[in-house]
C-alpha cells in the first residue's frame, strides 16, 4: 500500500478525532426549570452552585432557562416551549410543576426537586427504580412529615387550641388532599380544632387573612405548597401583626420572614442534590436508573424574637432541641 496514502488516512482519522473531542467539548446543553415565585431561592442557588461544580458554566456550555411565574397556569406554556425546543433536561420545583412537565413529555427527561411524596402524588411508580423519565430528590420522607410539623407547632404552643389551616384546593396534585386528611386526624389526636381555608389564587390568600382573629383563632399553619412560596412574607406579617404562631416551610422564612419556627429539609441542599441528578443524565444516565432520594438531615429553627412579639413563651424542652435560635 501507497505510504502517502497511509499517511493520509492516518491524518485524515486523527483530524476527525479531533473535531469530535472539539464538538463534544463545545456542546452546548440547554436545561429548562419550572418553578412558582422568586428564583432567587435556596433551592435554585443550590442548582445552579452544584452545576456549577459539576463543570458547566451559564453562556458557556450550558443554558440554564429558568422560568418563575406566579401562577401554575403559567408553566404550562413555559413546560410546552421547553419540549417543543427538545431542552436536554427539565428541572421543576415542587410537586405540581414536574406533573404539568410530565403530561407533556415522555421523552425528555425530569428532575425534581421537593416533591413531599412523588409517589402518591403521580410522578414515579418506585421511588428505586422510577420506570418512567422522572426522578429527582424529595422534599420528605412521605406526607406524614407535615403531621410532624403540626405536632412541633403544637409542643412550642402549649395553649394552641383553635389553628387555621391554609392549604393548596386547586387539585392539580392529589399530595395535597391526602396531607390535608393527614392533618385532619395529627390535629384530632392532639385535640386542635381546624379551620380550613381552601386556596386558589392569591385574593383567597387576602380574604383568608382578613378573616382570621386572636379572638377566634390561636395559630396559623400552611400546608407546604409552592402556592404559598412568594405570599409567605405576607402570611407571616399578618399573623405576627395579629399575635398569631404560625410555622413556616423553609428557613429563610423564620430568619427573614418572622415566622415562629420551622422543621424542614436544607431546600439549598435539595438544589444542589438535583444538580447532580442533571450532571449523570447529561453524561448518559437515564432517569429510570437513578432512584429517588430523600433527605436525610432535617433543621429545627425557632425564632425568639418572633415569640417575644406574640407573647409567647416557648418551652425549654422544645428550645433545647432547636438547631438554630434566632435571637
Amino acid at each position: 500500500m501507497n505510504r502517502k496514502f497511509v499517511d493520509l488516512v492516518v491524518a485524515t482519522a486523527i483530524l476527525a478525532s479531533a473535531h469530535l473531542a472539539e464538538a463534544q467539548q463545545q456542546r452546548v446543553y440547554r436545561v429548562g426549570v419550572l418553578t412558582l415565585g422568586s428564583p432567587d431561592i435556596p433551592d435554585i442557588k443550590g442548582l445552579r452552585d452544584g452545576l456549577k461544580e459539576a463543570g458547566y458554566i451559564e453562556g458557556k456550555n450550558l443554558i440554564l432557562d429558568i422560568s418563575a411565574k406566579e401562577a401554575f397556569d403559567e408553566l404550562r406554556p413555559i413546560a410546552k416551549a421547553y419540549v417543543e425546543k427538545k431542552f436536554d433536561v427539565i428541572v421543576a420545583l415542587g410537586g405540581t410543576a414536574p406533573l404539568i412537565a410530565k403530561e407533556l413529555t415522555q421523552e425528555i427527561p425530569i428532575v425534581f426537586v421537593g416533591s413531599s411524596d412523588p409517589i402518591l402524588g403521580g410522578l414515579v411508580k418506585s421511588v428505586a427504580r422510577p420506570e418512567a423519565n422522572v426522578t429527582g430528590v424529595t422534599r420528605a420522607g412521605d406526607v406524614e412529615f407535615q403531621g410532624k410539623r403540626l405536632q412541633i407547632l403544637k409542643e412550642a404552643v402549649p395553649t394552641l387550641r383553635r389553628v387555621a389551616v391554609l392549604y393548596n384546593a386547586r387539585g392539580e396534585n392529589p399530595q395535597h388532599a391526602e396531607v390535608l386528611a393527614l392533618v385532619q386526624k395529627v390535629a384530632l389526636n392532639l385535640g386542635l380544632r381546624l379551620a380550613e381555608k381552601p386556596i386558589k389564587s392569591t385574593a383567597d390568600i387576602e380574604r383568608a387573612l382578613s378573616s382570621l382573629s386572636k379572638d377566634t383563632t390561636d395559630g396559623l399553619f400552611v400546608i407546604c405548597s409552592s402556592l404559598f412560596r412568594d405570599p409567605f412574607k405576607k402570611i407571616a406579617a399578618v399573623a405576627m401583626q395579629k399575635r398569631l404562631a404560625v410555622p413556616g416551610c423553609r428557613a429563610h422564612e423564620v430568619v427573614e420572614q418572622g415566622a415562629l419556627l420551622s422543621y424542614e429539609a436544607d431546600t439549598y441542599r435539595l438544589g444542589h442534590r438535583g444538580a447532580w441528578y442533571v450532571d449523570r443524565i447529561l453524561k448518559g444516565t437515564k432517569p429510570q436508573d437513578l432512584p429517588v432520594e430523600a433527605p436525610t438531615y432535617f433543621e429545627l429553627i425557632i425564632n425568639l424574637k418572633t415569640a417575644k412579639q406574640i407573647g409567647l413563651t416557648i418551652p425549654p424542652n422544645v428550645l433545647v432541641r432547636a438547631d438554630k435560635v434566632i435571637k
